[in-house]
């Protein structure tokens, strides 16, 4: 047999090439199922819209808190009336065939959500309880079919917020149906176990494939375009939400889903964040989120609920919202008969001109880079801050300490024909506003810079025992690490895997010596043994991850001991040391505590070195 070198060198080329990649196959592990996220649809005009509408809407409208003389509540939610009085199918259903919302207009609505500033409007088209609010072909128990209304408001509401230029996105329950014998959560009518790892899973399965997804195939085929799926109520396993994902993004690609697709006490795998009901992160959230309120306490009418929030109360939590770098889906309940509550149009039409004056400062805005603010709030959107004054200074003086651009001018933006005087120095920012606020609940000065607003890093101070605690709320983060929110993890630093994900504080040190360095985290078994590095100054403490448990069982560990021999602001960093394929952990904190044992900075002490070999 006759060959040449050349064909002897590519003979030894392909054995190493196909060497090489069945190692590569052996030592790469299979990503966790957290990690294997799709790539999402464009945020952009989530981002945008800052404000939306939520209607929760259905056949405990009609019901309104009460059924055979039990009340529910005002501090339980309404449109869980057939869980909280525990209301047997049969007859909820016939509660249902008389519904009949002659008053629904959808046109109204849409232009309720417009005049207020909302961009977007999310209707429940089923709720728990099983209804669907549209006309379905999976399943006859429906608001067209089931009694004698013979509309389909969801298609009437999505012709409407076409019409006027509203985002039109509906709310499903995936997980929950009462009225389906393997839904999630009904215990009285059917003899199911809903413990949390504990369920019929072929009946379960069942209810998935013969009316979840097929309703769900119905809403993004038969109503236009959709802006956002809300999901609500998580899913027994991160594969289960991720299949609902996978049925949104392949029937309509650029349609957003929420966080709650998921399983609570896991990842979430939707494109943005929800908030716990009525709940607002203090800051420091990088992935983009969502705050769900509603407008008095229960979601769905209640004629006993007159808790209404003051419109004051609403524009100042809009504010602050998108200050913080959400977007504010405000809830109202219509009646049974399909009428929007006086109450609800009364605080809209004050909401709405304050918005429409101010809508600049609004949409399209970023987040407020400097942190909690004394007398209210700031929102960013090219080289304009937008200061929103509510607490107007008794002194007539704004000031903004932080800011390292020079500012060009000042102005009120309900009246930019008059321009204020400020004064600056390296330490802060003084503007000279008028004795009196020009605006109510919140005044808007505009402050015009050099260029988009350069901040100094908000630093972390130690206590008055010497320690300093590093979280989410000063962290800096760089490449994919992001500060996060989970039901069961809280607040934490998450999503890297490479030496450029960093997350980073500077630290202020007043009282200089040898502090000790505990780590609290969380960590799956499949990043167990990650390595990762915290480096200060020319310091640096390597570690290895530790798997801690099940899904967010935080625990601490001690990482090390790093010296700061003088007072000064220093950089603290940490990042994976090495590529991986997985996460490297879920981060909680980091917490340097002083160790009271060295006579040279003032503590008495001894035994020094040993500590920073150890």
């Amino acid at each position: 047999m006759k060959f040449s070198y050349a064909s002897l060198l590519i003979s030894f080329l392909l054995i190493i090439f196909f060497s090489d990649c069945r190692n590569q196959s052996e030592r790469v592990p299979e990503k966790n199922i957290s990690e294997q996220e799709p790539d999402g649809p464009d945020l952009d005009w989530f981002r945008e819209a800052k404000f939306g509408m939520f209607i929760h809407w259905g056949p405990y409208s009609c019901l309104a808190g009460e059924y055979n003389g039990r009340q529910v509540p005002v501090s339980q939610n309404a449109e869980w009336i057939m869980k909280n009085l525990t209301i047997p199918v049969n007859e909820y259903r016939e509660i249902a065939r008389k519904m009949n919302p002659v008053r629904f207009d959808a046109d109204e609505l849409v232009r309720l959500a417009k005049e207020t500033g909302m961009k977007y409007i999310v209707i429940t088209a089923k709720h728990h309880d099983g209804f669907a609010m549209y006309d379905s072909k999976v399943s006859d128990y429906n608001i067209v079919k089931w009694g004698s209304f013979g509309r389909d408001p969801l298609k009437e509401l999505s012709e409407a917020c076409a019409r006027h230029g509203i985002k039109f996105c509906f709310y499903y329950s995936h997980r929950e149906d009462w009225d389906h014998p393997g839904g999630y959560g009904n215990n009285w009518d059917y003899d199911n176990d809903w413990g949390s790892d504990l369920y019929n899973k072929a009946a379960f399965n069942k209810y998935l494939e013969e009316k979840a997804k097929p309703q769900l195939r119905e809403l993004l085929t038969n109503y236009g375009p959709v802006g956002l799926v809300w999901f609500d109520r998580g899913m027994y396993t991160p594969e289960q939400g991720k299949e609902f994902v996978r049925l949104v993004h392949d029937l309509q690609p650029a349609t957003l889903i929420n966080g709650r697709v998921g399983h609570y006490d896991q990842e979430l795998p939707g494109d943005y964040q929800s908030m716990a009901d009525n709940g607002m992160p203090p800051g420091g959230l990088r992935e983009y989120w969502e705050t769900p309120m509603t407008l008095n306490r229960t979601w769905g009418f209640s004629k006993f609920d007159t808790l209404w929030k003051s419109p004051e109360t609403v524009i100042t939590r809009l504010v602050e919202i998108v200050s913080r770098g959400g977007n504010f889906l405000l809830n109202i309940g219509p009646t049974g008969d399909g009428e929007i509550p006086e109450a609800t149009k009364r605080i809209f039409s004050e909401v709405g001109p304050w918005v429409s004056r101010n809508a600049e400062s609004i949409y399209g805005t970023t987040a407020n880079p400097f942190g909690e603010l004394p007398w209210g709030y700031c929102t960013v959107k090219g080289n304009r801050l937008y200061l929103h004054v509510r607490d107007w200074p008794s002194d007539g003086k704004i000031k903004l300490q932080g800011l390292k651009n020079q500012a060009n001018s000042a102005y009120l933006l309900k009246d930019q024909s008059e321009r204020l005087s400020f004064t600056c120095n390296e330490e802060q920012i003084v503007i000279q506003v008028p004795s009196v606020a020009p605006d109510k609940p919140l005044s808007v000065v505009v402050l015009e810079l050099n260029g988009a607003p350069v901040v100094a890093p908000r630093e972390v101070f130690q206590d008055e025992n010497g320690s300093l605690m590093l979280d989410y709320l000063t962290v800096k983060t760089t490449g994919k690490a992001v500060t996060r929110f989970n039901r069961k993890g809280g607040f934490h630093i998450s999503k890297w895997n490479g030496p450029d994900d960093i997350a980073e504080w500077m630290i202020k040190i007043n009282k200089p010596g040898i502090f000790k360095v505990n780590i609290t985290y969380a960590a799956n078994k499949e990043w167990d043994g990650e390595k990762y590095e915290i480096a200060a100054g020319n310091q640096v403490i390597r570690q290895s991850v530790v798997h801690t448990g099940d899904w967010y069982d935080y625990q601490e560990f001690p990482a090390g001991y790093l010296e700061f021999t003088e007072a000064g602001v220093i950089r603290l960093t940490i990042r994976p040391a090495d590529q991986s394929t997985t996460n490297l952990m879920y981060l909680k904190s980091i917490r340097l505590d002083p160790v009271k044992e060295t006579k040279r900075y003032g503590w008495s002490s001894s035994n020094t070195e040993s500590l920073l070999s150890d």
